[in-house]
Parts: structure tokens; sequence; C-alpha cells
């Protein structure tokens, strides 16, 4: 390991393996090696070898098998459990350990560990540090209260980035239907027109309006409403493929993508939907239900449009639709 590509610098140890005596001293101060005196660290550690690595560089990464172990002798190195994230898990500091875990369980390494700024190490193959510890069982001991402690600061940090992934996942629904929200919609309606695009495929947009459902909220309450928006999002639900993208988009009004899709066949679906939701009764007090209708504006992709343009086409058949007496389907026909 003396010769990597990524050292700066590399030198052989003294030909008999002895340490430094710089190095001795970090090492008599390290969690490691606490409670062994420095006797039994020159007479039980014999480094193969030595090496500087530059900043910016990654000493080990995550995944490349390892069978030795490192010892930080100045300098200062990140942890990353995650190579895409990019963000330290924890940073290492002269006298500690890297690599112990591959080294222990023969397995590649969990973490990519990186130079932060010029970092000399030692290096221990396996075969010395498994006599040192059969040789000082508080070295043994010393590097599981070491495992213990980076053990849990891994947990810590995986349950911090559940949280991030829980709380950003809630951010996106809505609270009323269950349904993705706008904000979602405004991502993922347009990576699914992107993805039809590059395969010249089809895709239709759907604008769902709720008609007259003012007149639920003022006659019934607004807790009525929900009642009515959560329901037709279960209808929603039930009545699409899983490829299709669906969202509540407004107050009263839900937004559909459906992929892979012309006019003639969206509207059929849509159509559908119209006749499940007149069908819908549901329930705003007791011995009281209410029955809702929607009125639909649907536009067909054109190349080069964007969702703003397929938003406009739609609204412009959905208008249509009030206009013409609402309850009904209609397709737009331009942008």
């Amino acid at each position: 390991m003396a010769d990597k590509e990524v050292n700066d610098r590399s030198e052989e140890m003294p030909e008999d393996g002895r340490l430094k005596a710089a190095d001795l001293d970090v090492l008599s101060q390290s969690r490691l090696f606490h409670g062994i005196d420095r006797a039994r660290l020159v007479q039980w550690l014999r480094p193969s070898g030595e090496m500087v690595v530059r900043p910016g560089t990654p000493l080990l990464e995550l995944g490349q098998r390892n069978a030795v172990l490192y010892l930080l002798m100045s300098g200062r190195l990140a942890v990353y459990l995650d190579d895409e994230t990019q963000i330290p898990v924890a940073h290492l500091e002269a006298g500690e350990c890297v690599g112990e875990i591959s080294l222990l369980d023969d397995e590649a390494a969990s973490a990519s560990v990186v130079a932060v700024e010029n970092s000399r190490l030692l290096v221990v193959n396996a075969a010395t540090l498994w006599d040192f510890m059969a040789n000082e069982s508080r070295v043994a001991l010393n590097l599981v209260h070491i495992l213990a402690e980076r053990i849990r600061r891994n947990n810590a940090s995986m349950i911090a980035t559940l949280h991030q992934s829980h709380a950003g996942m809630h951010s996106n629904i809505d609270a009323v239907t269950g349904l993705h929200n706008r904000r979602w919609m405004q991502d993922m309606f347009v990576r699914g027109i992107e993805r039809c695009a590059r395969a010249k495929q089809p895709i239709c947009f759907a604008i769902v309006d709720i008609d007259h459902f003012k007149s639920v909220n003022d006659t019934f309450g607004h807790q009525a409403g929900d009642r009515v928006l959560a329901q037709i999002g279960r209808v929603l639900q039930r009545q699409f493929r899983p490829t299709d993208l669906i969202a509540r988009c407004g107050g009263e009004e839900f937004a559909i993508l459906l992929p892979e899709t012309r006019a003639p066949e969206a509207l059929a679906a849509l159509e559908r939907l119209r006749l499940s939701i007149a069908e819908m009764q549901t329930s705003v007090a007791q011995r009281t239900t209410v029955k809702v209708r929607v009125s639909v504006g649907i536009a067909e992709w054109r190349t080069d449009w964007s969702l703003d343009d397929l938003l406009r086409c739609a609204d412009r058949a959905l208008a249509r639709a009030k206009a013409n007496g609402r309850d009904c389907v209609m397709v737009g026909t331009d942008a």
C-alpha cells in the first residue's frame, strides 16, 4: 500500500520497523493505544510503511477492498457515508485509525475517507494488528469502544437523513386528499413531459374542477368540503394507471398527466372519471349526503410545448366545459 498512487510522498520505515519518536508521541496519546505504555508500542507496533495524502484525495473509497490499518500521524480526514450528498459525518484527527472495519470483517469499505489537508499516515498490516491485540487485550478493548462510537455516530447520521427525507416527502403531500401537491406537480410533471418527448411518445394533461364547490363549503362547512375532496382523491387514485401522475393543484382543482396517451384515449379515461364522481355520495352530516359533479379540460402535448403551454390549453378547454353547462369533458385545440 505504501506506493499507492494517491500518495504525495511514500517512504519505507526504518529497517527494524521501529516507530519514530515523533510518531510514538502521537500514538501514545491516541484512543486506540490508550493504556499501552511506550515500550509495548515499540515492541509490538511495527508499521510496514507510511504515506502522505493530498487535500481532496481519497484514502479509502466506498466499496473499495482494504487489508490494512491506517494510523493518522498529522493532518485531517473527512468521512463520507454517501458519495452523492458529499456531507461528512465525521472528521478524523491525528492519532485516530482508519480502515479498521473493513480490516476486521474482510468486507469492502463502508465509507469514503478523503484528506482535508496534507495528511501523513502509517500503514499497519493485518498480521501485525492481530498479533498486537493477541498480546495486548487492551488494544482490542479500545478498538471495540472506537467501533461502538462510530456505529452510534453513523446511526445518528442515518436517522437524521431519514427525518429529512420524511419531511421532504410530506412537504409534497396535500394533507386533505393524500395526493401530491402543486409543488410536486411542477417538478414531476415536467420530468414526465421530458421523458415522453425524448421517447417521441404522446402525452396528455387534464384539469378536473369540482362544479359549484363553494356551495358545499357555504352550506355544510369546510369540514364537509374536505370530505368531498378526500373522496374525490380516492376515486382519482383508483381510476388511473400507476404511470399516470395526479396532484391537487388548487382549492377544488386536480391535475392529471397521462403518459403515452392520445387525446381520444384521455377523453375516454376522463369521461369514466366524470361518471364515477357523479355516482359518488359523500356523508357531510348525520343522515346527510351530497353529490357533486366535475368539469374537465384536456390538452394533448405538442412538440416544444412546456407544462405552462399544457396548462393554458387545458384551462381554455375547462372554461369551454363550464360554459357548456358544466359536468362535461372538453379537449383543447390550441395553446
